[in-house]
């Protein structure tokens, strides 16, 4: 950034260029960034499909974006959405995101007051030994020109006051507008906040009965709506994709038949010389068998997780299978002494969850109690849809399971004998057998029951309060965590027991420490290519290829905070994967723990190795000619390393502008996708193919990518601030314009969804107090280089007041804008009358593989009269499964089971 010459009465004196590298990075992506504005506003209007997707994408749709300003006009006019009405269209998190630039963008302008009285008093301080040798005119206006000691340093310590005074204020007034906002959002009809996530579920209350039966214990009768178990069913996920897979082939051919009039055909894959085979014949056929397939399947794994209980095997010879299965505990050694509760009258049978009786009085744990529950007959049934799945399970499971179900059916109604004594200790009762019939079938996957699970609340109290509550006397036993948007759900983690998530995080922990290790080595090298000087002097190539190419060294200058910011591009996604061992149930939870990690990186790597990597680079030779002029050489080089950084967060800011508003990356996909993959339908046409998705189908906004690049932003304006006064000029004009065309991009591209509820902004303003901290002392360390004895003693009390201020906003204030406060849930419960519609979260925690639709058919558009008669029989025989699913081992809960598929159609 710039170069070390010797050339004073001492023998050394400092000649910095940064006026002129500053200059250059102004010209340089400030002509980028204008060309990319004036790009924008011509293409905004004359390619809309593009550049405001919300507008034409029925389930993106906004208001907002109808109005499209005129060329420029955009630039202010979005700043006059105001933040309720980005919070309703774009969510909460994309509110909490501008609500942040808005911040860093008040705080530069305080820095901007200082400015106005830093500039002069740093430009015209005293001549010194140690100040001699300064002539550039940026490092002139910054407190490298001031001798040590000079009485000017007071001032320094007055604008830190008024920097970090102001932002203890802004922190508490936006803790205000988030606390009001996180509550308002809290309050909005939403699955999420009438549901919990409870994991490490002891093996008592391992059924959907049982665990609504526990927190109807803790709370009241009607508490809870339903309680929903994850049950392992790698088989039956596997035969729905099969059948979407199905699905999609079967309208491709029937597009082609209806474009060409032709009947189109196929080899058989699986057969080398295999005769043609119609398409249209194949795909029908083998879709209604998948239809049956999936329908009696589903059947089969409600019923087993609805109410009954996985017993211990006794035998182990049985089935090995069982031996890898949960062992639960039947209904006869469970302490019922807590749960005898009593229903109301009025309670109907419909509204009893997950199949529970409610005609009778009191609740009885007892299998005989359970009304309700599947009965022998039923049980024997499922066993023999699932033993005669096309013959795909081994025969020895075959045969044992025969077994079983005789013996079963016999203990049931007394009216057959059993045939072997293996049968005879294979079930205990009818509830125990279904689930060991499941387990011996499909070889101990379809069926097993998972340790966690979703249960749903009729009141926002009675979730707040279970939040907050301790359940279980066992640490980590019943903990219940907030529940994420059904749609958001990590099902592959939801299983995860305690051990294995503390392996996850430790693995985590291991592999970020070790990767932030090895990422100094590159961001070292980059930030030494700031100052080419001292990089020739470090590396012989570069030495060679400068004095072969001298043009290339303003070059290097400028590529140097380019690098870093293009480097650290692939830092989100190896961080993501990392991210991924801790065993996150939601995407939200995967921005959460990222945006630390990026935070982290973003403070230590691009901030403290640059910034060191720069200051001792540049000054290594002349500390190797004496050592004793450290001191002196810092105090000249650090403060003089804020024009590196006004690189970075020019880079950083024109390279956002070109991806983000351009869209360049997004439009070549969707070109791409255009020519590759099936495009006959407009179905076709709308999903994403290899990777490449269609305009239709943006992206989701990378919320902790973007939030820890804020992090950088405002670790720099804490720092440089007072130590150089022009930074906040480049921040408050780096703040503006990204305030703009981010504003733009939520309202005209990103959806809202998926929305965490604006919990990065709470763990941002905690990695905030900390930059605080660390500019502090990173101020009173230079304040200690220039030798400020009298203005040191001044400085202590800011720092004591910052510590006192981090205790007291993390008291309480992230507490309370974590849950609903207790008067603001009852009277959002009191405003709901009895007929309050609970259809948006009853069955909306159901895993994709139970909660796909029983009868998928090809689109009504793409079929003739020939072809409709030949589909249609997949949707009769469909309809006919339904009805007999529904009068036997479904009951009241398929109707939720249908209306929560709707999202996955």
């Amino acid at each position: 950034m710039r170069n070390l010459e010797t050339s004073n009465e001492d023998g050394k004196t400092t000649d910095f260029n940064d006026a002129r590298v500053l200059r250059d990075s102004v010209l340089i992506y400030g002509g980028i960034l204008l060309f990319v504005i004036i790009v924008f506003s011509y293409l905004r209007r004359k390619f809309p499909k593009v550049y405001n997707v919300r507008n034409w994408v029925e389930h993106l749709k906004t208001y907002l974006s109808n109005d499209q300003y005129r060329f420029f006009s955009w630039l202010w006019r979005l700043y006059m959405v105001t933040d309720d009405e980005i919070m309703e269209e774009c969510g909460m998190d994309a509110a909490c995101f501008v609500r942040l630039i808005q911040m860093g963008y008040r705080l530069s302008m305080v820095g901007i007051f200082n400015t106005i009285w830093l500039l002069p008093l740093y430009m015209t301080a005293e001549e010194s030994v140690e100040t001699s040798g300064i002539t550039d005119r940026v490092v002139k206006t910054t407190i490298a020109n001031v001798p040590s000691g000079s009485h000017r340093l007071y001032a320094t310590v007055f604008s830190a006051y008024v920097l970090f005074g102001y932002t203890m204020y802004q922190i508490l007034q936006e803790f205000n507008w988030y606390i009001e906002m996180r509550h308002k959002f809290l309050k909005k009809p939403l699955a999420r906040h009438f549901a919990v996530f409870v994991r490490n579920i002891p093996s008592d209350y391992r059924t959907n009965a049982r665990l609504a039966r526990f927190f109807r214990g803790c709370f009241s009768d009607d508490a809870v709506l339903e309680a929903r178990l994850a049950i392992n069913i790698p088989n039956l996920t596997r035969i729905v994709a099969q059948r979407d897979a199905t699905l999609a082939n079967l309208e491709h051919a029937l597009a082609l038949y209806k474009k060409d009039g032709v009947r189109p055909h196929h080899k058989d894959k699986f057969i080398v010389m295999g005769e043609n085979l119609d398409s249209i014949d194949f795909y029908t056929a083998q879709l209604e068998e998948l239809n049956k397939d999936a329908a009696k399947r589903i059947a089969a794994l409600e019923s087993i997780v609805k109410g009954s209980t996985t017993l211990k095997v006794e035998d182990p010879g049985l089935v090995s299978a069982a031996d890898e299965a949960a062992e639960f505990p039947d209904d006869s050694e469970v302490d019922d002494s807590a749960f005898n509760l009593q229903i109301p009258p009025g309670l109907a049978a419909k509204d009893a969850p997950d199949g529970e009786a409610a005609s009778s009085p009191e609740i009885d744990m007892n299998v005989s109690g359970l009304t309700s529950a599947p009965s022998v007959a039923e049980m024997h049934d499922n066993y023999r849809t699932l033993f005669g799945f096309r013959k795909k399970f081994k025969e020895t499971a075959t045969y044992a399971a025969g077994k079983a179900a005789t013996a079963a059916t016999g203990a049931a109604n007394r009216a057959a004998t059993a045939t072997t004594d293996v049968a005879n200790r294979a079930a205990k009762t009818a509830t125990g057998f279904a689930n060991h019939a499941v387990t011996m079938i499909v070889g101990g996957e379809d069926g097993e029951v998972f340790p966690a699970g979703f249960v749903v609340f009729s009141k926002l109290s009675t979730t707040n309060a279970a939040l907050q509550m301790v359940h279980h006397q066992t640490p980590f036993d019943m903990e219940v965590l907030e529940a994420p948007d059904p749609d958001d759900v990590f099902w592959l983690n939801v299983s995860r027991t305690h051990k294995d998530l503390e392996l996850g995080m430790l693995a985590s922990i291991g592999m970020t420490a070790a990767l932030l290790i090895t990422w100094t080595i590159p961001i070292s090298f980059f930030a030494s290519l700031s100052n080419a000087a001292a990089a020739r002097n470090n590396v012989e190539w570069l030495d060679k290829l400068f004095n072969k190419y001298p043009g290339l060294i303003p070059v290097t200058e400028q590529l140097a905070p380019f690098l870093v910011v293009m480097f650290n591009a692939l830092l989100p996604m190896i961080l993501e994967a990392i991210t991924l061992f801790e065993g996150p149930i939601s995407s939200g939870r995967v921005e959460a723990s990222k945006f630390v990690k990026l935070a982290i990186f973003s403070i230590v790597q691009t901030f403290f190795v640059s910034a060191l990597s720069g200051g001792f680079v540049s000054a290594i030779s002349e500390l190797l000619d004496d050592w004793t002029d450290i001191i002196d050489l810092l105090a000249d080089t650090l403060p003089a390393q804020g024009t590196y950084f006004m690189q970075i967060l020019l880079a950083s800011t024109a390279t956002s502008a070109a991806t983000e508003m351009l869209r360049v990356v997004p439009v070549a996909k969707a070109v791409l996708r255009s020519f590759i993959g099936p495009n006959l339908t407009e179905k076709e046409r709308q999903k994403r193919f290899m990777g490449l998705a269609p305009l239709s189908d943006p992206p989701d906004f990378e919320h902790a990518d973007f939030t820890a690049r804020l992090v950088l932003y405002f670790m720099v304006l804490f720092v440089y601030c007072v130590i150089s006064p022009m930074t906040p000029l480049i921040t408050a004009f780096c703040f503006a314009f990204l305030g703009t065309m981010f504003r733009g991009q939520f309202i005209y591209i990103y959806g809202k969804h998926p929305d965490s509820g604006g919990k990065l902004w709470a763990s941002f303003i905690q990695i905030m107090l900390t930059c605080m901290l660390i500019a502090q002392f990173t101020i009173f360390g230079l304040l200690g280089l220039k030798k400020a004895v009298k203005q040191i003693p001044l400085f202590i009390p800011l720092l004591i007041i910052t510590v006192l201020f981090n205790f007291y906003i993390r008291q309480q204030h992230f507490r309370v804008a974590s849950y609903l406060p207790t008067r603001e849930c009852l009277k959002e419960d009191l405003q709901r009358d009895q007929n309050f519609d609970f259809s948006f979260v009853q069955g909306a925690y159901v895993q994709p593989g139970l909660a796909a639709k029983t009868d998928v058919g090809p689109d009504p558009s793409l079929l003739d009269q020939q072809t409709e008669k030949q589909c249609g029989s997949i949707h009769d025989e469909s309809l006919k499964l339904d009805e007999e699913q529904n009068g036997s081992s479904r009951d009241g809960s398929s109707q939720r089971l249908d209306g929560s598929s709707r999202k996955f159609d």
